[in-house]
């Protein structure tokens, strides 16, 4: 069986030994799991362009984009994603919460207390690796 692709982009953003994570809302897929801000890229778009509209749509900031940090697949029962990760090079703007219940900046070493969307597991094991 070969299962449905999907590509997403997700935003690493760190302000000191802190990283930026967030708390899906009650209305969206998988409420309550903990993510890095980010969504699904749409067509004709590029990794760089879909992270910088979603960071604009789910935090309203103005984001610069580094290089791609990490990317790979996760494969979930029935579905499978093609995860592109970016490091925020600077934003500017005021953070509002709009898709997300709870916006949090947290301690890479404290991830472990969070109940993270399986897909994000590797890119934290990437970050882990590199501290």
């Amino acid at each position: 069986m070969v299962l449905r692709s999907i590509k997403v982009t997700g935003a690493i953003i760190q302000k000191d030994n802190k990283f930026l994570i967030g708390r899906r809302g009650p209305n969206e897929k998988s409420p309550g799991l903990w993510e890095f801000p980010g969504g699904k890229i749409e067509n004709g778009e590029s990794p760089q362009e879909c992270i910088k509209r979603e960071l604009k749509e789910e935090l309203n900031i103005d984001a610069d984009i580094g290089e791609l940090y990490s990317r790979y697949k996760y494969d979930y029962p029935h579905i499978s994603y093609e995860l592109f990760f970016f490091k925020v090079v600077r934003y500017s703007g005021e953070m509002a919460i709009s898709v997300h219940d709870r916006l949090i900046w947290e301690k890479l070493e404290n991830f472990h207390k969070y109940n993270f969307l399986p897909g994000d597991g590797p890119v934290i094991e990437e970050l882990n690796n590199a501290a």
